[in-house]
């Protein structure tokens, strides 16, 4: 299928990267009335954590780049950067909550937190989703975003966290290939360690985000994902035994990892000091001085037919969003630029320049996506076969719990707590 710019319109001024005061305005009416440049061309202030300085980043920026140049004189799309992403989604609901939200911005979705889609605040992009557009994304994309019969948001990225190892590392320990049960990665930990080397990148502040990847499949392992994805309680044998494994693995892990973030994890591999990380398309970019060295893997499983031979941890929905608008000016710019970022041509040049799996469409058979190499080509050959998936823990559970989290994985790392006692606070926290 071609690419439907759907523009009829050609844009005003190139991009620019304003401060975050531009964002929105201090009033409420202000920020409903569309914002105009010195040459009418409507602007759409918006949002995002995508730093410029990554892969990813760099093809947003070239993506808006473009249909600014393509829409001169009509739309202009201004960008305020805000790389801290734990701090970015702070940000964002603060903004709501003020009346000072962007005209676009993009935020982690959360089923059991719809703080941001029941605030009235929201575009509501129903009446905008012809058969067309809804065909672009993934199954059950639209209908998870879908809250009060209004679709609150556009999907967007949908990464999923795979496997990635160092094979020169693995080599070293004497290890032939990933092992494809969690009793063989355990014995592969062991021997990386015995030759010195440290297994995994962990971590637990923050989000905590690679730990509990690594809790999710073994979830997953034990329970399935079809009950993973249904939640409800947490408080289950299946979740106890998944701690408990979890637990093992922090034996292998960095020094560092308590208290850590993201960016330390994340570097940790990117450097050659641990073997495996459990990350999205993303990491990809970070890798340039040992991309050659490394693989990617499919999750172990215990081989008992709970999950499919290939499934997958997804960060759940990662969609756009746009501040609730008066203005049909206003209203109909935001879509164009949604069915923009969201075409096949744009999807494509996101995930080939970007390394940023989406939930709409990627043509598998284009001859540029099927001939990719290297771990990008590797990343996409493994979401192409994916037989099941569930969400990654943390979308199955409340705000207080997910805030609660990071100083009980510490607790547990430090056996503060017992695996028990772990899943027991979590799902206390949890009600």
């Amino acid at each position: 299928m071609k690419k439907k710019r759907v523009l009829s319109v050609l844009l005003a001024a190139a991009m620019a990267v304003s401060m975050l005061a531009g964002c929105g305005s201090s009033k409420k009416d202000d920020q409903q009335k569309a914002e105009k440049s010195d040459s009418g061309a409507v602007v759409l202030n918006m949002y995002h954590s995508w730093s410029t300085d990554s892969e990813r980043g760099a093809a947003l920026d070239k993506l808006i780049q473009e249909f600014n140049d393509e829409n001169k004189g009509k739309i202009e799309v201004k960008v305020t950067v805000n790389p801290d992403f734990p701090a970015y989604q702070e940000k964002v609901k603060t903004m709501i909550s003020t009346d000072t939200t962007p005209d676009i911005f993009h935020y982690n979705f959360n089923p059991n937190d719809l703080s941001r889609q029941e605030s009235g605040k929201l575009m509501n992009f129903t009446k905008y989703m012809d058969d067309e557009w809804a065909d672009r994304f993934g199954e059950g994309d639209l209908e998870t975003l879908t809250v009060n019969g209004e679709i609150s948001s556009i999907p967007f990225e949908k990464a999923g966290a795979v496997f990635y190892y160092n094979k020169e590392l693995f080599a070293q320990a004497g290890i032939d290939e990933f092992p494809d049960t969690w009793d063989g990665l355990l014995k592969a930990c062991a021997d990386l360690k015995d030759a010195g080397i440290t297994p995994f990148s962990l971590y637990t502040a923050d989000d905590a985000w690679y730990t509990c990847n690594l809790f999710t499949y073994l979830a997953a392992s034990y329970a399935g994902t079809e009950t993973l994805n249904e939640g409800g309680s947490i408080d289950t044998a299946e979740m106890k035994k998944a701690a408990e494994m979890l637990r093992k693995f922090w034996d292998y892990t960095t020094g560092d990892a308590i208290g850590a973030n993201y960016s330390v994890a994340m570097n940790n591999f990117a450097s050659g000091k641990t073997a495996i990380a459990i990350d999205g398309p993303w990491l990809i970019g970070s890798l340039t001085d040992i991309q050659d060295k490394v693989g990617i893997a499919k999750a172990p499983s215990f081989k008992d037919g709970k999950v499919a031979e290939n499934y997958l941890v997804t960060d759940a929905q990662t969609p756009w969003a746009a501040a609730k608008t008066d203005d049909a000016e206003k209203e109909e710019a935001i879509v164009a630029f949604m069915k923009y970022i969201t075409s096949e041509e744009s999807v494509k040049q996101l995930t080939l320049e970007g390394a940023v799996f989406l939930s709409p469409k990627l043509n598998m058979e284009d001859p540029d996506v099927k001939n990719t190499e290297g771990l990008l080509g590797e990343y996409l050959a493994l979401n192409s076969v994916v037989e099941g998936s569930t969400v990654n823990i943390q979308r199955n559970l409340t705000t207080t719990a997910n805030t609660k989290l990071p100083s009980l994985l510490e607790s547990l790392a430090l056996d503060s707590v017992t695996p028990d006692e772990f899943i027991g606070q979590l799902s206390k926290e949890n009600q």
